[in-house]
């Protein structure tokens, strides 16, 4: 049965351990849509006097309106929510005859409504807050906004007592959201949906892994289809450039250079774009590990395989998807899905053997045209892996061994021992290859740890 809350222990208990404290909280909670912001919030009220109030597009007045009637539940006077009371007013009731938790959800719609209001927030706290017991939660999805309220030019500046960036789930949890499928499909549904709970919620576990994609992404009325427009639009007032570099980098044109020739943008307006972009964490600016962060060294690759999957398929096939030609778009994605999935693969992979080994230092390595899936560093002993999204021969996971120790020699980590190691879909000779010092793991192991 598909779970309704997966994970988040950690945010729960930092939460409520503010919620209990006997001093005034300014608790600040943000990341990407869809992530789980909101139902991580009501989990973590539960058991607490709350008041909950979700902003959203309408003019300020009416979101006024819909924040006096809830102080006006919180408060038991229903004279307030006839009231004209203003914002600062309504917290200064809340200060004085209020104790429990005030969310404010959906903030940045607040700040774009009036961009005074982190102002009449910082007026309310310093006046009428500070020294209540009343514990306000500031919630937003606009990661742009959410730190600008964090920055030291910010009213709000100094005045939080805790931050919360919501990240997307780890690739392990996937299963707890489809318990029928294999951990091949685990990893495939996380290379198209991330860790991101409301996409997970929407796989139907009675279909294959096929239909679900091309329910969910590649119809006209696939729930997935334009999501990635409308979250890049709720960020951006011009994102056609934006999808420019998204598209150039989704088809591996990941260095600077390379996305500006494919672009055909100015060097300042590509660069200007992708800090943009790894701002609101759609990308990252990634440098070789074990050697210096030179500009000419970095790659920029997606931050979330949602993205990734979005511009490497649904958008260049767009006007398919509207003429309906549906088979002809899956059968091209199939085509192509496993060279896709190796980027996953890696991903994931790093993020297995951090879990492992807790290495003090680690990444991807490439330089001078060679290049390594990950280099891990722990207690003086260096370690080396390639993924492979594939199932090896004996013969073919040696081959792939012998370039991996040729390469290791150019990789500069300061110790002597090395260690080399294999992560594939399957590995055929296993125990072979380990009873031979190798350092050997297959997808199983990943969703086993």
């Amino acid at each position: 049965m598909m779970q309704q809350f997966v994970d988040r222990e950690y945010e729960i208990k930092a939460l409520r351990r503010a919620f209990e404290s006997e001093r005034a909280e300014l608790i600040v909670v943000y990341g990407r849509r869809r992530v789980g912001k909101t139902a991580l919030i009501l989990k973590s009220v539960e058991g607490f006097r709350h008041l909950y109030f979700l902003a959203d597009e309408r003019s300020e007045g009416e979101n006024l309106a819909e924040f006096r009637k809830k102080v006006a539940e919180l408060l038991g006077d229903d004279v307030i929510a006839r009231s004209d009371l203003d914002w600062v007013e309504l917290f200064r009731l809340l200060g004085e005859r209020g104790k429990g938790v005030v969310v404010i959800d959906e903030l940045p719609y607040l700040v774009e409504g009036n961009p005074a209001f982190p102002s009449l927030l910082q007026k309310a706290w310093d006046l009428h807050l500070q020294n209540s017991r009343v514990k306000l939660v500031l919630v937003g999805s606009s990661i742009g906004i959410m730190e600008r309220l964090l920055g030291h030019k910010s009213p709000l500046y100094g005045r939080r007592t805790m931050q919360l960036d919501v990240k997307p789930l780890r690739y392990w949890h996937v299963g707890e959201f489809l318990q029928g499928y294999s951990p091949e499909d685990w990893l495939r549904v996380y290379g198209v949906t991330d860790g991101i709970p409301a996409y997970l919620r929407q796989f139907d576990e009675r279909l294959s892994f096929w239909e679900n994609v091309e329910r969910l992404f590649l119809q006209k009325e696939s729930p997935l289809y334009t999501e990635a427009e409308f979250l890049l639009r709720q960020e951006f007032r011009e994102p056609a450039r934006y999808f420019s570099i998204l598209k150039a980098i989704a088809f591996g044109k990941t260095s600077f250079g390379e996305i500006v020739n494919f672009t055909g943008f100015d060097r300042g307006t590509v660069s200007r774009y992708l800090d943009n972009l790894a701002r609101i964490r759609a990308i990252t600016k990634v440098h070789p590990a074990f050697e210096p962060e030179k500009r000419r060294n970095a790659r920029y690759e997606f931050a979330d395989n949602y993205f990734r999957f979005w511009f490497r398929f649904v958008y260049p096939n767009r006007e398919r998807i509207e003429r309906e030609l549906y088979g002809e778009v899956i059968e091209d994605v199939k085509v192509n899905f496993d060279h896709y999935m190796g980027r996953v693969f890696e991903t994931a992979a790093a993020d297995f053997l951090w879990r492992k080994f807790a290495f003090e230092r680690g990444g991807r390595w490439w330089s001078r045209g060679e290049e390594i899936d990950f280099v891990g560093l722990k207690k003086g002993k260096a370690y080396f892996f390639e993924v492979k999204w594939s199932k090896l021969t004996y013969h073919g996971a040696r081959e792939v061994l012998r370039s991996l120790e040729r390469k290791a020699r150019y990789v500069r980590t300061g110790t002597k021992e090395m260690l080399f190691g294999l992560i594939a879909r399957g590995v055929e000779g296993r125990k072979k290859l380990e009873e031979r010092g190798f350092l050997v793991f297959e997808l199983d192991d990943l969703f086993a740890l």
